[in-house]
């Protein structure tokens, strides 16, 4: 992994590579909070597969700017990264509330995306993400948002005492701590992380995926409680087409148990794309 700083609307952003050799480029934009190592597994695997994976912290992860975040403030980060990297044309992917937030970077794109690859996202047909845990996460960061000084209570609710393997379903102890990362913070990091959650939260799903014109694939699970499978099944259903599979077990962090095979399909479908696209440069 190489990483490097980028400066963005005033911020600096932490940004990570895995690969430079100029193969196809994936921008891929993590779920909000979360940091660049948890990649590490999937940026080895697409390795394998000739893409390149580029990521960065987002806005709402631990130490990642201001606590205020827009929607407009994600997707100008991810076009700040491409272009400090050099990369003209990309597939773009994201996971859980980095998909929504990839929809917009993709629209934003225009023919410089190749693609566009929503895993287990958040999309947010109800305003919620209509899975159980998912819904109180949002509801949680709404209230926050609405009200900073709320940021005390749940950060006393939400703190970690050891049985997150057990709530989440991980058999990792590292993972874990890796996915409960924003909890593991303080007050105001729990804050920033409200912020940059909600403001994944400001669109019209209908209309961002009807809208897209873009190749598109949607990867989901029936047993994911982070995100609904028929929230992901309706979005992929607006995009003419739009390629899905929902399988029925793995869970909301299939993306890092099985990192083999979420790139396996993804990869697949991003060097069908970019044939189409008549590329295989960045």
């Amino acid at each position: 992994m190489r990483t490097e700083t980028v400066r963005s609307g005033g911020i600096t952003l932490d940004v990570a590579s895995y690969g430079d050799d100029g193969t196809p480029a994936v921008l891929f934009v993590n779920a909000v909070g979360m940091e660049n190592e948890l990649l590490a597994g999937l940026g080895a695997e697409f390795r394998a597969h000739g893409l390149d994976l580029v990521t960065w912290e987002l806005r709402g992860s631990p130490g990642a700017g201001p606590g205020r975040v827009t929607l407009a403030d994600h997707t100008a980060d991810a076009l700040a990264v491409l272009d400090a990297a050099g990369i003209t044309r990309a597939h773009v992917a994201g996971w859980c509330t980095g998909a929504s937030i990839g929809l917009f970077v993709t629209h934003a794109l225009g023919e410089r995306a190749l693609s566009f690859t929503s895993v287990d996202g958040a999309m947010l047909f109800t305003g919620s993400p209509g899975a159980r845990l998912g819904n109180a996460v949002f509801d949680m960061c709404a209230k926050i948002s609405a009200d900073d000084g709320r940021a005390g209570f749940y950060h006393e609710a939400v703190r970690p005492r050891g049985n997150e393997s057990a709530v989440l379903g991980l058999p990792d102890e590292e993972l874990t701590r890796m996915v409960t990362w924003p909890y593991r913070q303080d007050v105001e990091a729990l804050t920033r992380f409200a912020h940059g959650i909600h403001a994944a939260n400001d669109y019209d799903p209908v209309a961002a995926c009807s809208g897209l014109r873009t190749p598109s694939l949607f990867l989901a699970r029936e047993d994911d409680e982070m995100v609904s499978h028929l929230h992901t099944r309706r979005a992929a259903a607006l995009i003419a087409g739009a390629e899905l599979s929902v399988l029925p077990t793995g869970g909301h962090y299939a993306l890092f148990t099985d990192p083999a095979g979420a790139a396996g399909r993804m990869a697949a479908f991003m060097h069908r794309a970019g044939r189409r696209a008549g590329t295989a440069a960045r």
